[in-house]
């Protein structure tokens, strides 16, 4: 085998190398944002019970309440947990609220609901 024919096979075995290492990370990449979008649905479907619990109570009390677990049982059977079992986060200030799983991180902050702009975020 002469040395031309040896440096195109490196090259090859190099290309090669260099598509299963783009593919591998290609992989990586669309597993984290499939897996980012089922937590950010999940927290989202959860949260909608809890937003509606809160909704009610503030209907029927004047005011939401100072903890999630003021809704159980009578608004809700339990309050909603994020992605991992953790419970959700719940700050009320002003006559506004956030809802929030601080272990559902997207961009730079946790996923959650804000009251006063009605949106999720993260």
């Amino acid at each position: 085998m002469n040395a031309a024919n040896r440096q195109g096979g490196v090259s090859q075995i190099v290309l090669l190398v260099l598509i299963v290492v783009a593919l591998a990370a290609a992989y990586v990449a669309i597993h984290l944002y499939t897996g980012s979008d089922k937590d950010m649905l999940t927290v989202e479907t959860r949260g909608v019970r809890m937003i509606s619990a809160l909704s009610a109570y503030k209907r029927e009390r004047g005011a939401y309440p100072e903890a999630l677990d003021k809704l159980v049982p009578e608004y809700v059977p339990a309050v909603s947990k994020c992605p991992g079992g953790a419970p959700m986060g719940y700050l009320v200030s002003g006559g506004e609220y956030a809802l929030s799983c601080p272990n559902v991180v997207l961009k730079s902050m946790p996923y959650g609901y804000d009251s006063r702009s009605k949106r999720w975020r993260g």
